[in-house]
């Protein structure tokens, strides 16, 4: 019942959001403009850049997940990943997606600690290299055209850049985390934590794994910054390409908060908001957000294909396998 009140929540939020945005004819315009502006080639190379950052995407994961000592083919990890990018279509919650792919592999391996460190570490390298890329960006815009409206942010985006690391890192935050755990009352949930933490503390020995997946992340981010590029150039804008690494990495962080139905209504407001500070009108400044997200849409429906063709694989049933995999890593 819980969850469908959350569930219901998530939704009007969305829809309300996106009615506040579409009201006084913005949805027509919006259309219109469309219509009129629509060029075909730069649509193709949205999907062809979001494709291909999937791709690597999955690579990224399956060189996490092999330093976890969890080994599959780079093809079946790659269709694992467009599966969970999917369902995350779909499920409320933001990181369903994750859950989905983390499900099937355990299934398959056996191996569940080892799966979800891997994929909290594939999301704190993307992360951090958003974060980054914000720091970046918005130096550089500064320096070129002295736009410092968002200078303040650049500090909290660097907190959370060298925050992440020391997280994976840093011996006083292993203290730090391990007594935190130590408290918490309930069994259950302490055991699981701590053996997720100790999953989690093996890529402090792997820091080749780490660099090697920060380096693809750097390609898969950049691909997914110009997806809302490509986005803006087909209904014939062309807006500094810098700013896009400014203004993607601030509507990521939103998108992260579980609060609407895979961040619809979040992702157009903010987009409406900061492509309008550039003087972008506002059935525009949506077109670009709305097609990027169309864009996600039509290639996640590969991991809807890689979904019904998967092959039946039967459940493991290993004895504790999240802290056996924890045992054997550290």
């Amino acid at each position: 019942m819980r969850r469908w009140i959350e569930t219901l929540l998530k939704a009007a939020i969305s829809i309300g959001l996106l009615w506040f945005l579409l009201r006084g004819g913005v949805l027509e315009r919006a259309i219109e403009e469309t219509r009129d502006r629509f060029e075909l080639p730069f649509f193709l190379l949205g999907l062809a850049a979001f494709a291909l950052s999937n791709l690597l995407g999955g690579i990224q994961w399956n060189l996490l997940l092999r330093a976890q000592e969890i080994v599959i083919s780079t093809w079946r990890a790659v269709s694992l990943y467009f599966v969970g990018l999917f369902f995350s279509n779909f499920l409320p919650a933001n990181l369903g997606g994750d859950v989905v792919k983390v499900v099937d592999l355990y299934r398959e391996t056996g191996k569940g600690g080892g799966a979800v460190a891997a994929t909290v570490v594939d999301r704190g390298a993307g992360l951090i290299v958003l974060s980054l890329m914000a720091c970046v960006s918005g130096f550089l815009y500064w320096k070129w055209f002295g736009f410092d409206r968002f200078l303040y942010l650049i500090p909290l985006f660097f907190l959370v850049f060298i925050g992440t690391g020391l997280l994976v890192l840093s011996n006083r935050c292993v203290r730090f985390l391990e007594r935190t755990l130590a408290r918490v009352p309930i069994d259950s949930v302490r055991t699981k934590g701590e053996a997720l933490l100790q999953a989690l503390f093996v890529y402090r020995k792997r820091k080749l794994a780490l660099l090697a997946a920060f380096c693809v992340a750097l390609v898969v981010q950049t691909l997914r910054v110009l997806v809302h590029y490509f986005a803006a150039r087909t209904i014939g804008l062309d807006p500094p390409l810098v700013l896009f690494f400014l203004f993607i990495p601030i509507i990521a962080v939103f998108l992260a908060l579980p609060i609407s139905i895979n961040g619809l209504g979040i992702r157009e407001g903010l987009g409406v908001y900061l492509y309008g500070l550039i003087g972008i009108e506002s059935e525009l400044a949506f077109t670009i957000s709305f097609l990027a997200y169309v864009i996600g849409v039509v290639v996640s429906l590969l991991g809807g294909v890689f979904f019904i063709v998967r092959p039946n694989r039967g459940r493991v049933t290993p004895a504790g396998p999240i802290t056996q995999e924890a045992e054997r890593s550290s």
